[in-house]
């Protein structure tokens, strides 16, 4: 699966739109030194079939991850830097 990306409040798509899935991620500091504390708050699927529900969950990765390496290197990261703190972070499967 591929996905066209597009940043902003109108972008255009090459590729004909239709139907809408999002997800809201929310961040927040803490007291704690050296510790965010946040998550996603909302989800809207535009399927419910739990196939194209992961269809659609690939392509708000890649459009996050792309967003979000673009965003590190326009306030002065390196781009190779920023890959690393994506694939350096200690994941560990949900509870």
């Amino acid at each position: 699966m591929a996905t066209e990306v597009k940043h902003g409040p109108s972008p255009k798509f090459d590729a004909e739109i239709r139907g809408e899935y999002s997800m809201t991620v929310v961040g927040h500091y803490t007291t704690t030194p050296d510790l965010a504390a946040g998550g996603v708050t909302a989800v809207k699927y535009e399927s419910g079939q739990d196939g194209k529900r992961r269809s659609e969950l690939l392509a708000m990765r890649t459009i996050f991850l792309e967003w979000w390496i673009a965003e590190w290197v326009a306030r002065d990261g390196g781009y190779e830097e920023g890959v690393a703190q994506l694939v350096r972070y200690p994941f560990r499967p949900p509870s």
